[in-house]
């Protein structure tokens, strides 16, 4: 949308912590509050504001909060990763996007259909995955094709993983819908 619009995407990250370039745990999140606007952007604040309150409680948990925090509001789409050393538990529920990606071949997590602040799942799905030393975790949301494709990572990209989010919403179809991504390349290597 409009650069001059407000958001209505939104992505935050809690807690990450590790031995300084090489995270080992911590809370990734992306959540597209429904439509675009301010009350999109109400409602992905309220989301961030939710999580920041107990970005340690489970995923499941954590959905809940989001759908009790969100109720009163437009409603959200949320993917949520927990890092946890060589482990992802991930949990989506709406239209985002989570993928790993590994030595050129990403694996794509599911996000459950429903609205967190409008119609939770009555079981929130986690997902489970390892993680190595390289591989590289990509969320977003439904401003970028589901059917994005990395088969090449660049240089510069390790050095400023900003650059490869400035080229995956440069993928974003233009004027049709708020964009947000969230990458970030687990260290150790």
């Amino acid at each position: 949308m409009s650069a001059d619009a407000p958001c209505g995407d939104a992505a935050a990250w809690f807690g990450l912590s590790g031995d300084g370039a090489a995270p080992t745990q911590g809370l990734l999140a992306i959540v597209d509050g429904l439509g675009h606007g301010a009350e999109a952007a109400c409602a992905a604040e309220a989301a961030v504001q939710a999580l920041a309150a107990a970005p340690d409680a489970d995923l499941p948990a954590l959905m809940r909060r989001l759908d009790g925090a969100l109720g009163s509001l437009r409603g959200a789409a949320v993917g949520l990763v927990r890092v946890q050393g060589c482990r992802l538990q991930q949990a989506g529920v709406g239209n985002t996007r989570c993928m790993r990606l590994r030595s050129g071949h990403m694996t794509r997590l599911p996000s459950q259909n429903g609205i967190v602040g409008g119609g939770l799942p009555t079981r929130i799905s986690v997902s489970e995955l390892d993680l190595a030393p390289g591989d590289w975790l990509l969320l977003f949301s439904d401003g970028l094709a589901e059917s994005l494709q990395l088969p090449v990572l660049l240089p510069e990209w390790e050095r400023d993983p900003g650059l490869l989010c400035e080229h995956l919403l440069q993928q974003a179809a233009p004027g049709r819908d708020d964009a947000g991504v969230l990458v970030m390349q687990m260290g150790g290597g």
